[in-house]
């Protein structure tokens, strides 16, 4: 498993692991394999991502948190006002 100086993951690994990934859950989420390296080094890599995001975001009102459909919940409303 290939990894920067930095210890990051080389991107073209990690295309290939998330290209490999993305196949197999097309057409009925056939079984993709993959060596105990890749999953570790993936983790690895995802927990450097999330490490490096901002904890809180700072958004404005109203927010839509998801929009369901008028035909099956027509009184609902998603809006958060502040």
């Amino acid at each position: 498993m290939a990894a920067t100086a930095t210890g990051a993951m080389d991107g073209r690994i990690l295309d290939d692991i998330i290209g490999r990934l993305l196949e197999g859950g097309r057409g009925g989420g056939k079984q993709v394999a993959l060596s105990e390296a890749e999953i570790r080094q993936l983790c690895v890599e995802s927990r450097r991502v999330f490490l490096s995001q901002p904890n809180l975001l700072e958004l404005s009102a109203p927010i839509k948190i998801c929009e369901l459909s008028r035909l099956s919940c027509p009184h609902y409303s998603t809006d958060i006002a502040d």
